[in-house]
């Protein structure tokens, strides 16, 4: 039997499409910086530090930060990108026990992103990630303003203090504490928190520590506040494709183009 020479390239062709294993898409680092600064909040009061938007349920919403940042007693103050201000009275901040985390609530009638949470168990070493939070003022940069610096998955510690088993090499400065950890397709897998330093001088040491979102996941708060967060898979689109960027083009087609306090050994 006789094949048409160009039949037979199609069907080879065809066969070769549907056997090519799946790319995993992702994100540009700008539109990684795009979407962090879309769902990262600036927490003053007390204490500054950052957080990050979780979990929406009607008019309340839900920021995770760390424990560490709104611990002392007094009302936080939220702020969103597009600078809208929230407070936060104590009876609306939750501690999590098993790690250094809480969740603060707030009402509101605007529409703010919420972060798409990702799988942690995937951050191994060599993984890129991003770390977003608002320093507190620094000489050159006085006002706060969300930073999202990238580097890597370096290790983790087999043996976590309160939940920081995550370690990168990100660029991280006093209030960025409580800001969340992005890989590459904007999905958050952790919160940052801590700065490892030297034991004898206390000097920063050039790397960073993250909670892996996993431990806020499995906590009993989410059950206590009933949180239903759903976790995103790899193959799965990029957060940007979910979470619509409010007042600019989204970044999937291309188009989107004071002092405060670091308790310990903590920043």
């Amino acid at each position: 039997m006789r094949v048409d020479r160009g039949l037979a390239t199609a069907i080879i062709g065809v066969a070769i499409a549907f056997t090519q294993p799946e790319i995993a898409q992702s994100l540009t680092a700008q539109d990684v910086t795009n979407l962090a600064k879309d769902i990262t909040v600036l927490i003053s009061g007390p204490k500054l530090g950052s957080g990050v938007i979780i979990y929406r349920k009607g008019k309340t919403y839900s920021v995770l930060t760390n424990w560490h940042v709104v611990d002392e007693p007094g009302t936080y103050t939220i702020q969103m990108r597009d600078q809208t201000q929230y407070q936060v009275q104590p009876t609306s901040i939750t501690r999590v026990p098993e790690a250094d985390l809480a969740i603060l609530q707030f009402n509101s009638d605007k529409t703010h992103n919420v972060a798409i949470v990702g799988n942690s168990d995937i951050a191994t070493e060599g993984t890129t990630v991003y770390v977003s939070g608002a320093p507190e003022p620094l000489n050159g940069i006085e006002n706060r303003t969300v930073l999202v610096p990238m580097g890597q998955i370096v290790g983790t510690n087999a043996q976590p203090r309160n939940g920081y088993a995550l370690i990168y090499n990100n660029t991280t400065y006093r209030g960025m504490s409580g800001g969340p950890v992005l890989d590459d397709n904007g999905r958050l897998i952790g919160i940052h928190g801590q700065g490892a330093r030297d034991t004898v001088g206390g000097e920063k040491v050039g790397f960073n520590l993250g909670i892996p979102i996993k431990i806020f996941i499995n906590s009993k708060s989410v059950n206590t506040l009933k949180l239903s967060i759903p976790i995103s898979q790899p193959k799965e689109k990029p957060a940007s494709a979910n979470v619509p960027t409010i007042g600019r083009p989204s970044v999937i087609n291309g188009s989107g183009g004071a002092a405060g306090s670091c308790p310990g050994r903590v920043c």
